[in-house]
């Protein structure tokens, strides 16, 4: 038997499969938070398009100031105003915040350097240009503001509606089919027998699902039947973009998704990885009329199905959605000591302390779900016999 590929060798092939992207939609601005831009996103004029008051204060020329340190008075300029007033020289203009600065005058004194009086004494001279936002400082027509590609926050949103746009060009987000067995399984609203279990993953995987940019459209749990899993798999595959299973994927007489999917026409891009948890992780492109459909199975132990969701069904949402397939990495550092596996990758839910350092909480295994509580992600533990000691720099993924 081969061994089994280290996480990057698994992704990576799971990413490098010719998915289809998503076509693209025209949403409105208000529904456009959290999206994939299609097109980007261009200046229609400058900006700011005209030299703004960045202070509320006085419009002065600064040469005025060479002999004087007062200046009378010349009117007001206040935000929205349209007219561009002529200040003769040695005067100045009160100006508010947001006002266009006449041609003519180039620096702002704030209010709080002057007397506030008429003729403006000023107490403190600033260097020329001073509180004057000048136009196209923050950018110039026609040049890009957002990528295409980029998933849209509020700042992108509020980038768009400043150059005129109401509506986007976004990709249509992946509908998503959830599959989740097994006969210890029952609704969370049921009493349990002792020798059953609620069904945490459903909604735990359902929602980590929209997090990521997809849409649950189904999330079903299946008996441990192989007619009636054969069913809700082929069906699922023919109406969402993408499947996820839970569970059925060991090597056990019940486990009827793994089957399932091995009698369905695809191709198995991963089957297993060397980490820990998720072991049995397996994706496939199943094929449908109009193209393929990946299927991502995780395993049915819940930190397991917590941990390879978000490895691997995440970068193919992603994918999906025109990118690349990487996740948000980011760097950290260990407060305590952290235990690592000899032969396998460690993904360990992981907490952070207040002096911001990141501390792994003790476990019982996969099925432990509660450690996971009060976690901000995953850590990644390289595999190794020695324990990562403290002030270790590791890599970690915030939780979608």
């Amino acid at each position: 038997m081969s061994p089994l590929p280290d996480y990057l060798e698994a992704i990576n092939a799971c990413c490098n499969w010719p998915w289809s992207n998503m076509d693209s939609e025209q949403i409105d601005l208000t529904d456009a938070m959290g999206r994939t831009l299609v097109e980007p996103i261009v200046a229609d004029r400058d900006l700011p398009p005209f030299n703004r008051a960045a202070m509320d204060g006085y419009a002065v020329r600064l040469e005025d100031l060479q002999n004087t340190s007062a200046l009378p008075l010349a009117g007001m300029i206040a935000a929205g105003d349209s007219s561009s007033p002529v200040i003769p020289p040695g005067y100045c203009t009160s100006i508010a915040t947001g006002a266009p600065v006449p041609d003519q005058l180039d620096t702002v004194i704030p209010h709080e350097w002057t007397d506030r009086g008429d003729p403006v004494h000023i107490q403190r001279t600033p260097e020329r240009g001073h509180a004057i936002h000048r136009q196209g400082s923050d950018a110039l027509r026609n040049q890009e503001l957002v990528a295409a590609g980029c998933i849209l926050g509020a700042p992108e949103i509020g980038l768009a509606a400043t150059v005129g746009h109401s509506s986007l060009q976004v990709r249509r987000q992946p509908t998503v089919a959830i599959l989740s067995s097994g006969n210890e399984v029952v609704s969370v609203d049921t009493t349990p027998e002792p020798h059953q279990i609620r069904n945490s993953n459903l909604p735990m995987v359902s929602s980590l699902m929209n997090a990521m940019g997809a849409r649950t459209i189904t999330a079903s749990w299946l008996a441990d039947d192989l007619e009636a899993t054969m069913e809700a798999l082929s069906r699922s595959i023919h109406e969402a973009d993408l499947v996820v299973t839970i569970g059925g994927i060991s090597a056990g007489d019940r486990d009827m998704i793994r089957t399932a999917i091995d009698s369905v026409q695809g191709e198995v891009i991963l089957a297993g990885a060397a980490i820990q948890p998720g072991r049995p992780i397996r994706m496939a492109a199943m094929q449908k009329s109009n193209g393929t459909t990946p299927v991502v199975s995780l395993p049915g132990n819940p930190v397991s199905a917590l941990a390879t969701a978000c490895l691997f069904a995440w970068p193919i949402v992603n994918r999906l959605l025109g990118g690349d397939g990487s996740l948000p990495w980011t760097e950290g550092i260990l407060a305590q000591p952290a235990q690592r596996h000899a032969l396998r990758r460690r993904f360990r839910p992981v907490q952070r302390t207040t002096d911001g350092r990141l501390v792994v909480p003790h476990w019982q295994g996969s099925g432990d779900l509660a450690h996971a509580a009060n976690t901000i992600g995953l850590v990644d533990l390289a595999c190794g016999e020695q324990d990562l000691p403290v002030n270790t720099s590791v890599r970690w993924l915030p939780w979608p």
